[in-house]
């Protein structure tokens, strides 16, 4: 029996939609069922890191997607003491000098209308993942379909993943935010911010079209926020003043992390946030899943793609392993409280903002270019995973 397709791609986020465009430019036959029938409302990721652009530009899309974003070259530190310095992507190492900021949702958006309506059936929420001799069934609703392959790219919560009893064991912080898109009326053009005070952190960056995210630190999680909360913290620990006239939407959150035990079980595949879980500040979990997509196709083409199953587990796992642990120091440093441990922080901050060559260091780590594997040029060929294979 030939399979319908030789990969279905569970969930139609960005992950999903990015992996589903390069199997369709390597000439594999895909589908992605979404079970959603609109697109969410409220963009969750808006950074897009210079590792990620070099993987759009395989498709083409690196111009589109910045024509479409913002470019943030500079975040301004603001510690309890005032100002501390400012950390630059100017200088890193990337014919991409900068982070680009572009909601999630216009990120679908663009990856969709690259794939095509055809490749996706929107309204299909998946009910059972079995696994056959060589090949897999999905069912949705009263639809049956057959694949080579079948890849999870549904999410932290990860229906398929509890489908095959996969393990994640999952830490949830104790810390809390809040945050709100809003009109921006500040004079920091396409400047980020941060705000470290004695009561709480407050993160502020750019969007296109006259926009700004506002990401507030809490005491706990607000699942019903008062009108007004967002922008009455920032007027108490920034001064700003962001009217709430102004605010467009709002969510709560509180982080946690998981990184699956393994990334695969037989022909089912797990990538992005279904394999792996990290805090949000930092902004380093899509493009995580970014570069789980372009390792993934890369191994889908091969003729035996089981051969190479392992290295896509041991690689991306060691990935989300260090961007898992980078989120979380970044906001274990951030959320500290408390005059005497802010004094700490102002003076630590102050020092390494005023060296060039640190600030320099500073912008490659959070522009993701130090994450280990997280590029196939970077895959040790000791282990012979190589252009044989189709691995860099």
């Amino acid at each position: 029996m030939k399979p319908d397709f030789d990969v279905i791609i569970v969930g139609g986020g960005p992950v999903g939609l990015l992996l589903a465009c390069l199997l369709k430019k390597q000439g594999q036959r895909t589908r992605v069922l979404e079970k959603r029938t609109q697109p969410k409302s409220h963009s969750a990721a808006i950074g897009i890191t210079p590792p990620s652009l070099k993987i759009l530009n395989k498709l083409g899309l690196t111009d589109s997607f910045v024509a479409h974003g913002l470019k943030v070259r500079d975040c301004f530190v603001h510690g309890q003491s005032g100002p501390l310095g400012c950390m630059t992507f100017r200088n890193i190492p990337d014919q991409h000098p900068y982070v680009l900021a572009l909601p999630q949702v216009m990120t679908a958006a663009l990856l969709q209308k690259h794939l095509g309506a055809e490749e996706i059936e929107a309204g299909s929420e998946v009910s059972e993942v079995k696994q056959l001799a060589d090949h897999c069934l999905v069912r949705t609703g009263n639809r049956q379909w057959t694949a080579r392959y079948v890849v999870a790219c549904d999410g932290w919560r990860s229906p398929v993943r509890e489908h095959i009893g996969m393990k994640a064991p999952a830490h949830t912080y104790d810390s809390h935010f809040i945050m709100g898109d809003f009109m921006d009326r500040t004079s920091f053009g396409d400047e980020a911010h941060l705000f470290f005070t004695a009561t709480g952190a407050v993160e502020s960056f750019p969007l296109p079209g006259g926009q700004r995210r506002w990401v507030v630190q809490t005491d706990k999680t607000l699942s019903d926020l008062p009108a007004g909360r967002i922008s009455e913290l920032i007027q108490q620990r920034t001064g700003i003043q962001v009217p709430v006239a102004d605010q467009i939407n709002e969510s709560a959150f509180t982080p946690h992390r998981f990184n699956c035990e393994r990334y695969y079980d037989g022909r089912i595949i797990l990538c992005g946030d279904a394999a792996h879980g990290m805090s949000p500040i930092g902004g380093q979990g899509m493009n995580t899943g970014f570069a789980d997509a372009e390792f993934l196709a890369e191994v889908l083409a091969h003729p035996d793609p089981s051969t190479l199953l392992p290295a896509y587990n041991h690689y991306r796992q060691q990935a989300a392993k260090a961007a898992i642990l980078r989120a979380e120091w970044g906001m274990w440093f951030g959320t500290w409280r408390g005059k005497p441990r802010s004094f700490v922080r102002d003076t630590l901050l102050r020092f390494l903002l005023s060296h060039d060559s640190i600030t320099t260091r500073l912008g490659s780590f959070y522009a993701m270019l130090t994450i280990p594997f997280n590029t196939l040029d970077r895959v040790p060929l000791s282990l012979g995973f190589n252009r044989v294979h189709g691995l860099k």
